[in-house]
């Protein structure tokens, strides 16, 4: 039998954080924790692993797999979650599958760019830090903790909007790498400065100009349908 580490995680991080898993009454209302210099994956994991009742997460990429772990485990001892995600960015789906259930979809349009949950209604994680292994340690991020009845309720009540328009995370979804060329895929979805996402067909005006970024959200498609479903919309010079 595997050991069971999502569990031996969960501990860890409780030993290794305590001020977190279990703040003091006297906790200050808000605290700034910044990457590199520290692990924000710890904080993160320390966090979750503190949740006692339900979390709601909002993610613009939820790839890391110490936090995934987090989240899987809370499921397994009752928390209750949900969790929304942006369709344009690459997500662990492969993980997530477990509790898919629990998983929506934003539906194509504006990025969902938030990083932020709360915890048991009272702890408002936020910050610039994309719940991904770079985001949490390599770049430059903060995350930040905010103790505050009234900063929970706005987070809440914007999220019951998000989660009230976000649909079921597919069986599509599990295998998807969006942002990786796949074989025969030469359709490119553009997303311009302003926000617009765009497709260019081979043999279009622009199609060559166009250079495929990623981190943008940017992604490859294999035919118009597609692209049409992920909500992108065919450029106009051809």
């Amino acid at each position: 039998m595997s050991p069971p580490w999502p569990r031996l995680l969960a501990v860890l991080c409780l030993t290794l954080s305590p001020a977190i898993a279990a703040p003091a009454p006297d906790a200050p209302a808000v605290e700034i924790h910044y990457a590199p210099a520290e692990n924000l994956e710890r904080l993160d994991a320390a966090l979750i692993a503190s949740a006692r009742q339900r979390i709601d997460l909002a993610a613009y990429t939820l790839t890391d797999r110490a936090v995934l772990d987090a989240l899987i485990e809370a499921r397994r001892r009752g928390v209750l979650l949900r969790i929304v995600l942006d369709p344009s960015e690459s997500q662990g789906f492969d993980q997530l599958r477990i509790i898919a259930a629990v998983v929506r979809m934003k539906p194509p349009g504006p990025f969902m760019h938030l990083k932020s949950y709360l915890v048991d209604g009272r702890t408002l994680r936020s910050g610039s830090a994309n719940l991904s292994a770079s985001g949490l340690k390599r770049q430059d991020n903060d995350l930040v903790l905010m103790r505050d009845a009234n900063a929970a309720a706005a987070f809440e009540k914007d999220f019951e909007r998000i989660w009230a328009a976000a649909g079921p995370m597919r069986g599509a979804d599990a295998g998807a790498t969006p942002t990786v060329r796949r074989k025969g895929c030469a359709i490119k979805g553009n997303v311009s400065r302003a926000g617009d996402r765009v497709y260019h067909l081979p043999g279009s005006r622009d199609y060559g100009r166009v250079r495929m970024d990623k981190g943008l959200g940017e992604r490859w498609f294999c035919s118009e349908r597609e692209a049409a479903a992920a909500g992108w919309r065919r450029a106009g010079r051809r």
